[in-house]
């Protein structure tokens, strides 16, 4: 409890320098509906970058108070008022819930409630040093009963950057959950430096680059809106997971530093009705590279020292035909076998994100932003594997992974898994002035590309030590076999020379639909109050497809002739070996295993919260 005191009090001795805590809090309702008004021609081109320094938020607040409808007008002044009404903003959250699971199997069933309560106290704030310079703030303590992933929907992350380094609290387990920047500039030209989630794109939450859903990052960020064009770029610290995550070391010791992100985006504002973005990202370590602060493309720059580094590269493509509606294209180009594009062979090493959909803000309607969208993500998107070292094609799960698209363990783009695709549908309403309802509905499928390994692969993966490759699908899946005994690993041949998009034999499918809404009490003079609920249905076919098919470990010796002794019986060589019946039954089995385990489940998801701000 010495940190829980700790924290309290470094709490209320910086509760005497803020406002509210907007600027820093990336997941607050004001970028949703500053969205909506840019949609509907009220406010000037938004910044490429989330979260927005003080001056911008007010200039957008102000544009629409000054070019919106009477309702617009209002709402902007009630966004004014619960943003910067206070010198600062003391909070309270408390949320109680339960899921309520029906799980399937060939012949039986469970079912089982699964109860959770999740809190939260602290205080935010936006402090303006100066016309030019402004401080965005939260320091919050958060307390939960069960990990996150006990009692939420598939492929959801958490809002709260708290998971890390706990406390004990009776019952809860408590965390810190501090976020803060510091901004320089005025609305049109700015940066930014400190500690917080990015965002970018156009769909909240759901970018294929760098999602708002992701965890924060130490950071500094830098953004140009011109009427012309806008330039954005990003600069982070960001956490190190071993190659098979924190499943390498049963939850201990599996996360360090010395991981980098680098992100650049110019956007090209053609006409009134067309926008064009061209952006780059990259992940290096261990080594800080500040080349990459630099306006240069990052494909040139990294060239410099080898190309070692994981680049990917973007186009966003924005079609506005009326006012109030976006048509929206992204493609995320993560690895690409150009040669064989080019002879129209589309059957090869494609990894890539899209995602395409509309948005649209309907005028003084009761429904304010519809939003449909379809995603998909090639197999071994965002995956990336790290040798031991420089000399050696030789790596396992504990090795350090300074390559992967994550962030300490969590997305950094799309929560889905690689070799997934995804149809969207959400829809904000707001039938009375305090009162704002979210629907959404989500269809998802997912299939694991190990299922598709050849025998000959298959055999690999079984003849290795326990805990060298992942083979559940997910980003931690590797595209090479370890070669400790040589420079480069050896390719994955179906991983590196075909496509593989929802080829294997089991898929899982996800349907998710639900509502959230949230009523807000006039402010009085003891603060302001809202009471939320949440309910979302979730049905999952051959749910367990994203586990391991194959964990190794089958056993044999090497001789000193350099056969193989195995199963009772003397192989001449490795391929000999791999093509063995004593292998090949193993691999049959372990598919077999694998599918046996898939299952059916019906979830309901139920939330009460209460949030208290001062």
């Amino acid at each position: 409890m010495k940190k829980i005191i700790a924290s309290v009090f470094g709490v209320l001795f910086l509760s005497s320098l803020a406002f509210s805590q907007t600027s820093v809090e990336i997941n607050d309702s004001f970028y949703n509906q500053a969205q909506v008004w840019e949609l509907r021609g009220l406010t000037g081109t938004l910044p490429q970058l989330r979260p927005y320094p003080v001056n911008v938020i007010k200039r957008i607040l102000n544009d629409v108070i000054e070019n919106g409808s009477e309702k617009d007008s209002e709402f902007a002044k009630s966004e004014y008022e619960r943003i910067f009404e206070k010198p600062w903003s003391p909070y309270f959250k408390a949320t109680g819930g339960a899921k309520l699971s029906n799980n399937k199997f060939d012949s039986e069933s469970e079912s089982k409630v699964n109860k959770d309560f999740h809190t939260e106290v602290g205080i935010g704030g936006d402090l303006v040093l100066h016309e030019l310079a402004s401080v965005g703030y939260k320091f919050g303590i958060y307390a939960q009963r069960n990990d996150f992933a006990d009692h939420s929907p598939l492929y959801t992350i958490m809002e709260e950057d708290s998971i890390f380094d706990p406390v004990d609290a009776g019952p809860l387990t408590a965390y810190l959950n501090w976020n803060m920047n510091l901004a320089v500039g005025n609305e049109s030209v700015y940066g930014t430096g400190g500690m917080n989630r990015l965002g970018f794109g156009v769909f909240h939450g759901d970018g294929l680059a760098l999602s708002d859903a992701g965890y924060h990052s130490a950071n500094i960020t830098f953004n140009a809106t011109t009427e012309k064009w806008s330039y954005a770029s990003a600069y982070e610290t960001i956490g190190v997971t071993r190659n098979m995550g924190k499943e390498a070391t049963d939850g201990n010791n599996w996360l360090e530093s010395g991981k980098y992100l680098a992100f650049h985006a110019l956007k090209w504002h053609a006409f009134e009705k067309f926008n064009l973005t061209y952006y780059e990202n990259i992940i290096f370590g261990p080594y800080n590279n500040l080349s990459y602060i630099s306006p240069a493309p990052y494909y040139a720059v990294q060239n410099i020292g080898g190309a070692n580094d994981n680049l990917q590269m973007g186009l966003l493509f924005e079609i506005k035909p009326v006012k109030g509606l976006n048509w929206t294209t992204d493609f995320f180009a993560d690895d690409i076998e150009l040669n064989e594009v080019l002879k129209f062979n589309f059957d090869t090493k494609l990894r890539f994100g899209f995602q395409t959909g509309l948005i649209y803000a309907p005028q003084d309607s009761v429904c304010s932003k519809v939003s449909f969208n379809y995603t998909a993500v090639m197999p071994y998107v965002y995956a990336h594997w790290q040798y031991d070292d420089a000399n050696s094609g030789g790596f396992t799960g504990k090795t350090w992974n300074r390559q992967n698209y994550t962030n300490s363990g969590i997305n950094i783009g799309s929560s889905l898994d690689p070799n997934s695709d995804k149809i969207s549908l959400n829809a904000t309403f707001k039938p009375a002035r305090n009162l704002s309802v979210n629907l959404f509905g989500n269809f998802i499928r997912h299939a694991n590309g190990a299922e598709d390994f050849s025998d000959d692969e298959a055999a690999e993966y079984m003849l290795a030590q326990p805990g060298t490759y992942a083979t559940n699908g997910t980003l931690y899946m590797s595209q090479m076999f370890s070669r400790p005994d040589e420079d480069n690993g050896g390719h994955v041949d179906s991983a590196w020379e075909k496509l593989g998009f929802m080829t294997s034999d089991h898929k899982m499918y996800v349907a998710q639909f639900g509502a959230n809404a949230e009523y807000t009490f006039a402010r009085t003079k003891y603060g302001r109050f809202s009471l939320c609920a949440g309910y979302t249905f979730e049905y999952i076919r051959n749910n367990g497809v994203n586990n391991h098919i194959y964990r190794g470990g089958l056993e044999y010796d090497k001789n000193e002739d350099g056969t193989y002794a195995a199963g009772g019986n003397i192989y001449a060589s490795w391929d000999e070996l791999k093509k063995s019946s004593y292998v090949q039954n193993a691999v049959k089995e372990a598919r077999e295993n694998w599918a046996k385990q898939l299952y059916d489940s019906v979830n309901n998801y139920i939330s009460v919260s209460m949030k208290y701000s001062y």
